[in-house]
């Protein structure tokens, strides 16, 4: 390791007292990685929600669409029975 000093080769509690901060230093930034995954957890529920109310909207328009198709197809029926009872 090149981080590592020539006084903390030589000294043990020197060598302990770094290795304690370097793995305080480490725990905080896994914390906050840990932080940054929860909140990107949370926007990833978020988009999830979005997600199902859109197919919800998807799946009502849809059906709306289905059921003004069949009143049009029923109306031009309708018109084109009316128009044969008119010829006949």
């Amino acid at each position: 390791m090149s981080d590592v000093s020539a006084l903390e080769r030589e000294n043990l509690a020197v060598h302990v007292d770094k290795c304690e901060l370097r793995y305080e230093q480490m725990k905080e930034k896994l914390e906050e990685i840990d932080v940054q995954f929860n909140k990107i957890d949370h926007r990833f529920d978020r988009i999830d929600e979005r997600m199902d109310r859109i197919e919800t909207d998807i799946k009502r328009g849809n059906t709306q669409m289905i059921v003004a198709l069949i009143g049009a197809t029923a109306t031009i029926i309708a018109a084109f029975v009316g128009v044969i009872l008119t010829l006949v």
